[in-house]
């Protein structure tokens, strides 16, 4: 056998298994991520109360809340709402009473849970932010 051939040939199947490396990985990076595609709403509350109950055997971790407009509301946090980023302890652990927070809300339908689920990391604010014409409308 030729070594120049055998190197040459060698190259080539080299390179070839690149560009094939490198085709799969951008076919990957170009796909778009599914993500939730549940509908989903954004709050800006108070938390006056957390609490954890038990449902049916089941610690149920709440959030007591008012909004703006002083509309009392309760959400739930479940490890499942916050697809594996999060644990729903700690961010009941987060969350702190008498503070302003915005959320993601999914509703309850979505995840299977008793109260609208706490979707994802929550934002701390600095009270409620003054309304606009727009959304006063």
């Amino acid at each position: 056998m030729n070594p120049v051939k055998d190197t040459l040939a060698k190259i080539i199947w080299d390179i070839i298994g690149g560009l094939i490396i490198i085709g799969i990985l951008a076919f990957l990076a170009l796909q778009p991520r599914k993500d939730n595609d549940h509908d989903m709403r954004y709050v800006e509350i108070q938390v006056e109360l957390k609490e954890i109950t038990e449902i049916n055997d089941e610690a149920v971790y709440l959030i007591h809340t008012t909004d703006r407009n002083g509309n009392a509301e309760t959400f739930q946090i479940t490890n499942l709402a916050l697809a594996d980023r999060f644990e729903e302890a700690q961010v009941y652990k987060e969350i702190k009473t008498g503070k302003y927070y915005k959320l993601r809300i999914a509703e309850r339908e979505e995840y299977g849970s008793y109260y609208p689920s706490i979707c994802g990391a929550v934002t701390l604010i600095d009270g409620f932010p003054p309304e606009t014409a727009a959304s006063s409308q």
